[in-house]
């Protein structure tokens, strides 16, 4: 597609976009610049050793449509990430989301679709896009026991140079010319609850499980990235103690086999996940979350050394006033490799961010992250990646900014390391405004939140 097409398009998507934006909401730290390794991700989200069943993200959304979209455009010295010359290229990226919550009787069920799609004016065989589909069935059975149905699909690729992902220089011949590496997955399971509405303590066991293919012919060095296919099961139990209005404490206990279809059998594994953890809020100013525990991977082959590490996970949020918000963040987990050299490897991320109102209208954001990857192999990558924006709310359906990044990777390998500088502007919406009419606001619960990032967004 024609560049000029592209930007004509933006333009016209970009005068009908809508977004609702209040000046005192933080986004995660791990949702700006390079996005972190999954479980590391997924520790703010739904990860396995960190997800207590969704016991404190209820699904309360009003019964509505949710649309939303956002574009950016952006300028990087070093679009692929390459650590042997760098290739200046504009990236266009649109993320479009629909969400849907309502009620069946005393039940409750929520639907989401999110995509990316990405463009490149000179290197368009980077073009790459991810559609992903989840929902989720909340079933009322009696006055104390629920059951929580869900399941997600979708596929997408992987993005260049995040942490766990195969080095560049694994492309070779024609491989330099190929795109990214395209992700297929699949993920379902159920949890029973008992307790939720009545009590201040809750139980769940539950099951899920996944499944996750590649395909890419052009990587060497270890075959067809099909040797990456897997499926995991995973069952788990979990308490939650709500001792105060906004105070609990929680605890889970997870077991998890996985299995590689080709190629890899060395590689599977059992692993267990031991977490304890507090969620407070002990005002309208101070939240966050904090949980410790345990991980231990032992490996099918004899030959591979088990993993036996602690895991922990922290958020933290603190409004310095009605307008300025800070976020501290901190995790430690076991990762899964992106090679077939390695058996698994420890990434531990430190961040921060800052959002400050500056008027009614406009916004300042600030972020800084560390992360280190240590491998069992002789291998150590190190990240800095940090950023700020401004963004200008010119509807209440329409926020406008520009922004600036950095990212930079260092490594004990040879030919991993690079760095990135890039500016862009970007145009975020909510689309509810105009569906609704002017003068019809709605006023949603604490928990409202858009459909997540996945691992085909990465």
């Amino acid at each position: 597609m024609n560049i000029r097409r592209i930007k004509g398009k933006l333009i016209l998507l970009g005068a009908t976009m809508m977004a609702a934006m209040t000046a005192a909401v933080s986004a995660q730290v791990a949702d700006n610049g390079l996005p972190p390794a999954s479980n590391t991700y997924r520790a703010y989200q739904d990860a396995s050793i960190a997800r207590d069943s969704g016991l404190n993200q209820p699904l309360d959304l009003l019964s509505d449509f949710y649309p939303a979209i956002t574009v950016t455009i952006t300028d990087h010295d070093n679009v692929r990430r390459r650590p042997d010359f760098q290739e200046e290229d504009l990236k266009i990226v649109v993320t479009p989301s629909l969400a849907y919550r309502t009620n069946i009787g005393r039940h409750q069920f929520y639907a989401a679709y999110s995509g990316t799609y990405n463009y490149h004016q000179d290197l368009t065989q980077e073009d790459a896009e991810s559609n992903v589909v989840s929902a989720k069935l909340g079933l009322d059975l009696t006055r104390r026991w629920d059951l929580d149905v869900f399941a997600s699909y979708g596929d997408g690729f992987q993005q260049r140079g995040i942490s766990g992902g195969r080095e560049f220089n694994q492309f070779a011949d024609n491989g330099i010319d190929s795109g990214p590496e395209n992700i297929e997955f699949l993920s379902y399971g159920a949890d029973l609850i008992f307790g939720r509405k009545i009590g201040i303590v809750t139980a769940v066991l539950g099951y899920e499980y996944r499944e996750i293919g590649y395909d890419s012919d052009d990587l060497f060095n270890g075959g067809d990235s099909s040797d990456r296919d897997r499926e995991s099961e995973s069952i788990h139990f979990d308490l939650n103690w709500q001792f105060a209005s906004q105070t609990s404490v929680f605890g889970r206990i997870q077991r998890t086999e996985t299995g590689y279809d080709l190629g890899q059998p060395s590689l599977d594994s059992r692993q267990t996940d031991y977490l304890v953890g507090l969620r407070f809020k002990p005002s309208n100013a101070l939240s966050g979350v904090a949980s410790v525990g345990r991980s231990v991977r032992d490996f099918e082959d004899g030959s591979r050394e088990s993993y036996d590490g602690n895991a922990y996970y922290v958020n933290l949020n603190y409004a310095i006033n009605p307008f300025s918000i800070v976020e501290l963040s901190a995790s430690k987990f076991v990762e899964e490799p992106g090679d077939d050299r390695s058996s698994y490897y420890e990434s531990q991320f430190l961040g921060a961010a800052w959002s400050h109102s500056l008027s009614s209208q406009v916004l300042f954001g600030a972020y800084a992250k560390l992360v280190d990857d240590d491998y069992d192999i002789d291998r150590e990558d190190r990240f800095v990646d940090w950023g700020l924006g401004l963004d200008y709310v010119w509807r209440s359906w329409l926020t406008a900014g520009v922004y600036y990044g950095e990212i930079d990777r260092n490594s004990s390998l040879d030919g991993v390391d690079y760095d990135d500088r890039y500016f862009g502007i970007r145009l975020r919406s909510d689309l509810r405004p105009l569906l609704e009419g002017r003068g019809k606001r709605r006023v949603e619960p604490s928990s409202f939140d858009y459909p997540r990032k996945t691992e085909a967004s990465q």
